[in-house]
């Protein structure tokens, strides 16, 4: 005699794969726009930014971090735009704009002006709370591309190195 079937947990819905690719360039798209405006101007005029939100004491640790941020968005930027160790690429998206989340927030906690919260260097400023709310659409974003973002055109799928396929 056969025991009966323990009830299998409800199926749980699956991403269209156009979402995960969504995500990909939704996130790298803001990140290589913002990154690339920031690394245009001297890294001074962002040091000035971070300097603002008074986080961080040493000028040295500040300008190295306007010299260096920049570039970071634009490379994540491009390896989300492509497909390109996209797992790691989408967390560690997803994590610094969490960053920038924690920082706004830190800044408005304390009751700090910020005449530009440093998204996009000169080019947009919007408010602080703006800027969370982009940014917390934008790690939305980002867990989609984590999840399903190396379905559809990524170099990870293309080259064979893509991860399980969901």
């Amino acid at each position: 005699m056969k025991e009966p079937r323990a009830p299998s947990a409800p199926p749980t819905p699956r991403l269209p794969a156009w979402s995960g690719l969504a995500g990909r360039f939704v996130v790298g798209l803001v990140l290589v726009i913002s990154g690339s405006m920031k690394a245009a101007a001297p890294p001074e005029e962002f040091s000035i930014v971070i300097e603002g939100y008074q986080l961080l004491r040493s000028q040295d640790l500040i300008l190295m971090l306007a010299t260096f941020m920049p570039w970071a968005e634009v490379v994540l930027g491009f390896a989300l735009i492509f497909g390109y160790l996209t797992r790691a690429a989408a967390a560690s998206a997803g994590a610094l704009l969490l960053v920038f989340i924690g920082a706004l927030l830190s800044a408005k906690a304390r009751g700090l002006y910020l005449p530009n919260c440093g998204c996009f260097g000169a080019g947009f400023h919007p408010t602080p709370l703006m800027a969370i709310g982009i940014d917390a659409v934008l790690v939305g974003f980002a867990l989609l591309a984590y999840r399903s973002g190396t379905l559809i055109l990524s170099l990870d799928n293309w080259c064979g190195e893509g991860y399980t396929k969901r």
